[in-house]
């Protein structure tokens, strides 16, 4: 892209053109954990919040299981947890629009790659419906958030998952255009989606199993021990807090 573009501002570019059918894509990369200490100190916040409001009932040190939690609590943890997927979202759709803008092409449309390459704290599934929620948002308006944004893929380019159907290692691709009537995107992650797993195949000359998202999605766990979320530590209880 920096050869059509040039090379004065190139965090401001996109990564890649297709000219047919005329779609600007940007790559981003979940790398850094999760549940860093920014991350326990806003969660320690966020319980205190619900503990003060009768929602919840800790003691000490202690997990907090999302499951457990009412629906209001499990909808502000989400919140919480799609933070960095929110911001990889919001600078990819404005690359992209920029993008267009610099290249004079107003009617392109725009797809967002996202690659785990480091994040084990977000399981695959987690984050596809992180992704998949923050697509859905809205203006006031009714009109959509990150417009510029029509279609999405998120695989593991190195990560190796697992899953109970195989004993293979898995890389997994995952995609999805946000009009179901958009059929030259679908085209496009379709043609994708097949020349990445020969690409692997003969770069790193290993046997795969290359699954998508249909009946596997929950079943796939980043490899190694499981990433449970933070312990959080609470001096008080509420006075007269009760668990709802």
């Amino acid at each position: 892209m920096s050869d059509l573009v040039g090379n004065n501002n190139p965090p401001r570019n996109a990564d890649y053109l297709f000219r047919q059918p005329n779609v600007i894509a940007e790559l981003k990369a979940l790398e850094a954990d999760t549940f860093c200490d920014s991350f326990r100190r806003k969660l320690g916040d966020r319980a205190a919040d619900w503990q003060r409001r009768g929602q919840l009932l800790v003691y000490g040190t202690a997990r907090v299981d999302s499951h457990r939690l009412p629906p209001e609590c499990q909808q502000e943890l989400m919140d919480l947890m799609a933070k960095p997927v929110q911001r990889i979202v919001k600078a990819a759709d404005a690359q992209i629009a920029s993008t267009k803008e610099i290249l004079g092409l107003p009617a392109a449309r725009g797809l967002l790659w996202i690659a785990s390459d480091g994040n084990q704290d977000l399981q695959p599934d987690t984050v596809w419906f992180l992704l998949t929620r923050i697509l859905r948002k809205t203006q006031e308006d009714g009109s959509r958030q990150y417009r510029h944004i029509h279609g999405m893929v998120y695989f593991s380019p190195r990560m190796i998952a697992e899953m109970p159907q195989t004993t293979l290692p898995v890389l997994f691709w995952f995609s999805g255009s946000r009009d179901d009537g958009d059929q030259e995107m679908k085209d496009l992650l379709g043609m994708l989606g097949t020349a990445w797993p020969q690409y692997v195949a003969s770069a790193q000359s290993v046997q795969l199993r290359l699954v998508d998202k249909k009946n596997t999605l929950s079943d796939l766990r980043f490899a190694g021990p499981p990433r449970p979320l933070p312990e959080i530590y609470m001096t008080e209880p509420a006075p007269g807090a009760k668990r709802k």
